[in-house]
C-alpha cells in the first residue's frame, strides 16, 4: 500500500532544493566539494580528455549503487558488536545490583570511544572515497571543457 504523504515529501524536497539552488544557498557546498576534490590523492583523477567524463560517471553510479549496501553491512556489524557487548556486560551489572538499563549508555559510549580510537584505520580511506566522488561529480557536471585544479 502506497503512502500518499511520501509523494508530498518528495515533491517538497525537490522544491526546496530547487529554491536553494536558484537563491544561491548551495554555493558553500560547491566550495566544500572543490576542497575535497583538490585533495592531493584525488587531484589527478579523471583528467583524461577522452574518457575522463565517462570514468567520472561510472564512479558516481558505482558510489550511489554501492553505498547503501556498505552502510547496511556497517550497521549490521555495529549492531552485532553492541548486542555482544550488552550480553557480556549485563551479568556484571546484575552482580553489582545496578539497574540493567545502565548497560546501554555505557556500551554506546564504549563503542563510540572504540570507533574514535581506531579512526586512523577508517578515516583516510573514507576521505579518499569522498574526495574521489566529489572530484567525479565536479568533472562530470562541470562540462567537457572545464578542468578542476
Amino acid at each position: 500500500m502506497r503512502t500518499r504523504g511520501l509523494g508530498w515529501v518528495a515533491l517538497g524536497l525537490v522544491v526546496l532544493v530547487a529554491a536553494a539552488w536558484s537563491l544561491g544557498w548551495l554555493a558553500p557546498v560547491r566550495g566544500l566539494l572543490t576542497s575535497l576534490a583538490a585533495h592531493p590523492d584525488t587531484k589527478d583523477a579523471f583528467l583524461d580528455a577522452e574518457t575522463g567524463r565517462t570514468d567520472a560517471l561510472i564512479m558516481l553510479v558505482s558510489i550511489f549503487l554501492l553505498t547503501p549496501f556498505a552502510l547496511l553491512v556497517a550497521l549490521l556489524a555495529l549492531t552485532f558488536v553492541m548486542i555482544a557487548a550488552l550480553l557480556v556486560t549485563e551479568p556484571f551489572f546484575r552482580t553489582l545490583h545496578l539497574p540493567t538499563w545502565l548497560c546501554v549508555p555505557i556500551v554506546l559510549v564504549g563503542v563510540g570511544w572504540g570507533v574514535y580510537g581506531v579512526r586512523e584505520t577508517w578515516l583516510p580511506p573514507l576521505l579518499y572515497v569522498v574526495g574521489l566522488a566529489a572530484r567525479a561529480g565536479l568533472v562530470y557536471f562541470s562540462g567537457p571543457a572545464a578542468t578542476i585544479r
